[in-house]
């Protein structure tokens, strides 16, 4: 049995669908079809029904899942025995971010990473701080950098660096350039992140601090990535509330400002998230490792 159709087969089977699986294991769409093909061929079984879009895996399936995860895991346990004897690090790794540590912050520290260890190959998930929490405890990712904590006893939270969380408008809307309090803030339209974003969950937390709460806002709407929350208060359907590290070259070009708040503290923490009493590879533990000592001074 071919180790690399096994690969393949558990890819599909975690994903449920044969074009992200493609994307995981880098392969095309077609060759992904052909590996699971030639294995139901070897196997004399069918593993997946296809359903239109959707494809469900077989009882068979179900049954060959577990041993092949047992046979890449002990395939991976020897790599590594390998590796750590000749003292080198290499494979994969696998790491997931939230939206803004995961395009403003990561990057940086996966660029630091493989100039130490350029054999390791790192795949980056980006999502929002509940999907990468969810991903960490299932296990497909090893560690995650997110906007909050969410309260899990399985999985363990280390703060990496502050962050600060601000509001955005555009440069001539009426709370421009004066002073606001949460009161004004509740008396104009606002566009917020999606339920399971850290920089609504950071919202939320400090509203409750002065003893408010979503519902005291207008909410205008509420969009799936910070970018378009920013370009949400480009085309002024309301204020924004978004990181500063995603305002930088807005706020430089005068595209947007941020309007000075007082009364309601949006600073936040990013945190390191793993799961507690799993066994990280070396590659994982090398990364959080750096992570952990890049930004001595924001701890």
């Amino acid at each position: 049995m071919d180790l690399r159709r096994l690969q393949v087969f558990a890819k599909v089977y975690e994903c449920r669908s044969f074009s992200r699986a493609a994307d995981e294991v880098l392969l095309s769409q077609p060759t992904v079809s052909g590996h699971i093909k030639s294995l139901e061929t070897e196997l004399g079984v069918r593993l997946f029904d296809r359903l239109g879009r959707e494809i469900l895996p077989t009882r068979g399936a179900e049954l060959l899942y577990g041993h092949a995860r047992r046979i890449l895991e002990m395939v991976e346990e020897a790599q590594r025995a390998v590796d750590a004897f000749l003292g080198r690090l290499r494979g994969e790794l696998l790491v997931g971010g939230s939206t803004i540590p995961g395009q403003y912050v990561l990057p940086e520290f996966i660029g630091r990473f493989r100039t130490m260890h350029p054999e390791v190959r790192v795949t980056l998930t980006i999502g929002d701080t509940s999907e990468i929490c969810e991903k960490v405890l299932r296990g497909s990712l090893e560690v995650g950098l997110v906007g909050a904590v969410i309260d899990e006893d399985r999985l363990a939270f280390a703060p990496i660096m502050d962050d600060q969380v601000v509001l955005a408008a555009w440069p001539e809307h009426p709370l421009a350039g004066r002073r606001i309090t949460p009161h004004d803030l509740a008396q104009v339209p606002v566009v917020l992140r999606e339920p399971g974003s850290g920089t609504r969950m950071a919202l939320t937390k400090a509203l409750a601090r002065a003893e408010m709460g979503l519902e005291d806002l207008t909410v205008a709407a509420q969009m799936g990535s910070t970018m378009a929350v920013l370009q949400a208060v480009r085309a002024q359907v309301g204020v924004g509330v978004i990181s500063h590290l995603a305002l930088v070259d807005d706020l430089a070009a005068g595209r947007v400002v941020e309007l000075d708040l007082e009364g309601l503290e949006l600073k936040r923490q990013f945190h390191l998230v793993t799961r507690k009493k799993r066994t990280h590879s070396p590659a994982a533990q090398a990364f959080m490792a750096l992570c952990l000592a890049a930004l001595p001074g924001d701890k």
